[in-house]
């Protein structure tokens, strides 16, 4: 297959922007007053205002205008805040046959940057991608949103390498996820960590699984990331305590698809005794530990109480409870929490079905070589 004509591969670290030779005139310069161009600003004034754009212009447009631009994308100062695009690994849930398919799309971002660097899909990985940006940062990364799908090599590097968090962002699942039962053991890296968002993906791998039919089984790469030791979710209350030990300037926690016992309740209140900022979406907490929360968490100016189950709406009492704090936003409605639920179950046992259906094919593999 022929390239496409006029199209100049690019290179991360190596590639520069062409250069555009301009004349001017004497007689020019005479006619038009002297303007600053933005070039000529100085590199760290520069790199405030590249910080601000976002990660697809500073990795797919900026770098390539001029040489100044190109040399100041690459400043750490641009890489303080980093909040990674969606990742949506594409297929997730296949028929028998695609089993061991390589997962063909990655989301809109990332499909993107593959096919400008024109990097072989077969080779691309979120953790290398992960590092790469990571590393741009030079250890002075500040906030953090790590795309989902994310696996325990990619999370451990960034608790080494980002010694001065202050926010981090993990979306994927604290049940289904693997690599999330790691992260109360790596919380105790980011001492200054502020504020942290955990859950929220569950949603986008329902979107996908509602339309695919009677798949029965899970991709490859999406199979990798899943916990099947056992159905738990003790992981939130161990993640909390962590915090509560090492966080000593922590404010701020926003808990999404996750259920809220007695324990994790207990743990908000005994180990965060700091909080001011609490969130939380499409989770379930009984109406008992919800008063919990209210009577406990003296400092809190700020409780969103998103679409979650276990309780009756809220009532004049907990509204009496929930008086002292400044800004409390209750939405109730009908939840998803107990689908998402089935879903994680339904997630796991697919991939128990994956694990069995690979035995299969060995020992089948072996009983042909014993007959040969």
């Amino acid at each position: 297959m022929s390239r496409p004509e006029k199209k100049m591969k690019r290179s991360l670290d190596l590639a520069s922007p062409p250069t555009i030779n301009r004349v001017v005139s004497n007689q020019d310069n005479h006619h038009q007053p002297l303007s600053r161009r933005w070039e000529d600003l100085e590199v760290d004034c520069l790199a405030n205002v590249f910080a601000r754009v976002g990660m697809e212009s500073l990795l797919l447009a900026l770098p390539f205008v001029c040489k100044s631009w190109y040399a100041t994308s690459h400043n750490p100062l641009c890489w303080k805040s980093l909040s990674f695009p969606d990742f949506e690994p594409n297929p997730m849930f296949v028929s028998v046959h695609e089993i061991d398919f390589e997962t063909r799309k990655f989301g809109p971002f990332y499909d993107k940057f593959i096919n400008e660097y024109r990097i072989n899909r077969t080779r691309f990985s979120i953790t290398g991608f992960i590092k790469l940006v990571i590393k741009r940062s030079d250890g002075k990364a500040t906030s953090l949103k790590l795309p989902g799908f994310c696996n325990e090599e990619g999370l451990r590097y960034v608790s080494e390498t980002c010694p001065e968090l202050r926010m981090l962002h993990l979306c994927d699942d604290l049940v289904l996820f693997k690599h999330c039962r790691v992260v109360s053991e790596l919380i105790g890296k980011w001492k200054y960590l502020e504020h942290l968002t955990l859950g929220g993906k569950c949603g986008e791998i329902l979107k996908q699984y509602s339309g695919e039919g009677s798949v029965e089984y899970l991709s490859k790469s999406f199979e990798a990331l899943l916990a099947f030791d056992k159905f738990s979710d003790g992981n939130l209350h161990k993640i909390l305590v962590q915090v509560g030990i090492h966080c000593k300037n922590f404010r701020s926690l926003h808990i999404f698809e996750t259920l809220v016992g007695e324990a994790e309740a207990l743990a908000i209140v005994t180990m965060l005794p700091g909080l001011m900022d609490l969130t939380l979406g499409q989770s379930r907490i009984e109406r008992d530990n919800l008063v919990m929360l209210l009577q406990g968490c003296k400092k809190l100016c700020c409780f969103n109480l998103w679409y979650c189950e276990g309780f009756e709406g809220c009532d004049p009492e907990l509204l009496k409870l929930a008086s002292h704090i400044s800004e409390f936003w209750y939405k109730g409605a009908v939840t998803d929490f107990t689908r998402l639920n089935v879903l994680k179950r339904n997630i796991l046992t697919m991939g128990i079905k994956n694990q069995i259906w690979r035995k299969g094919r060995m020992l089948m593999a072996r009983v042909l070589d014993l007959d040969e």
